[in-house]
């Protein structure tokens, strides 16, 4: 993960294994051609409400390895704006 990717899974209160997971069982997928990584989306349990929610991914994979850039919870309207289509 990148400093910003972990600083944000810390204040959000993301675990790596659900970041693990949504990685290697995404709902949707999409490449950002403006800033060239991929984003991933799923839903997990978010630790404060204890509520299933949506959490995007920002990253980029090279080879096996996977870089995490950011992560992020969010709503359905807030999957449209990232770009996800097929909700």
């Amino acid at each position: 993960m990148t400093r910003h990717g972990m600083q944000r899974a810390f204040e959000r209160g993301v675990l790596e294994e659900d970041i693990i997971y949504i990685i290697n069982n995404p709902s949707q997928t999409i490449y950002d051609d403006e800033r060239k990584n991929y984003k991933s989306y799923g839903k997990i349990i978010d630790p404060y409400t204890k509520e299933e929610k949506y959490l995007v991914i920002a990253h980029n994979k090279l080879n096996t390895t996977v870089y995490i850039y950011t992560v992020m919870w969010t709503n359905h309207g807030g999957l449209k704006f990232y770009g996800f289509r097929d909700l």
